[in-house]
């Protein structure tokens, strides 16, 4: 009996200081608050950055798709272009497109409504990814041609898709094309190479690309 007065004579005080505690202590801010500034919660800001990083590159135009006037590249702007910039073909290898398609469609069938966001048919899906394919990066194959660069260039290349064939492009071409490639790294947050090693680079797949038969514009 003795026990049980002390004990409900103990719990008030108890329950006192808790409360005395909790009342001293600074208003907890919400974890996912909205910004004053943006409106947007933290949750909201970090899916807009990942979006925008795994955005492709802007600056293709539709005239600059293969064969623009086909139906195939014509599908490929009309819903393509829906949510981001118009991806290149050569983005990525034929190994590559058909998983980095199927997930665009998911993503395509799982936003709102209300967005009027348009999913392509079953036989649409399968033309555009048909057409992706067909003019997808041209990948090296397993042997790259022997010079100085070919190291850097296989291991800086291959951190964003598969190396391509040094002689897709001529060598005329490869100063531009391996700037853009820079600007996307960059854009990606990707470490760039250093100078020398980018020098190396550009040097192999120049060297590389006037060894191959005919011309290729």
């Amino acid at each position: 009996m003795r026990s049980a007065v002390l004990v409900l004579a103990v719990v008030p005080v108890l329950i006192a200081i808790a409360e005395c505690r909790r009342s001293s202590r600074p208003p907890a801010t919400p974890v996912d608050a909205a910004s004053p500034s943006t409106g947007l919660t933290r949750s909201d800001e970090l899916l807009l950055a990942a979006a925008k990083v795994a955005l492709p590159p802007p600056g293709l135009a539709p005239g600059d798709l293969p064969d623009p006037a086909s139906r195939d590249a014509l599908l490929v702007v009309k819903y393509c272009t829906q949510c981001h910039a118009l991806p290149t073909p050569t983005a990525h290898s034929a190994t590559d497109w058909p998983s980095v398609a199927r997930r665009m469609w998911l993503r395509m069938e799982w936003l709102p409504p209300s967005l009027g966001v348009q999913v392509p048919t079953p036989a649409e899906r399968y033309t555009i990814l048909s057409y992706m394919l067909a003019n997808a990066l041209k990948v090296s194959g397993s042997v790259l041609p022997a010079g100085k660069g070919r190291d850097e260039f296989s291991i800086v290349c291959s951190q964003c898709h598969a190396l391509p064939d040094p002689r897709v492009h001529s060598a005329d071409d490869w100063p531009t094309v391996y700037s853009r490639m820079e600007r996307n790294m960059e854009r990606m947050r990707v470490q760039p190479p250093g100078a020398t090693a980018s020098s190396d680079i550009l040097l192999y797949l120049q060297t590389a690309a006037s060894k191959r038969p005919g011309k290729r514009g």
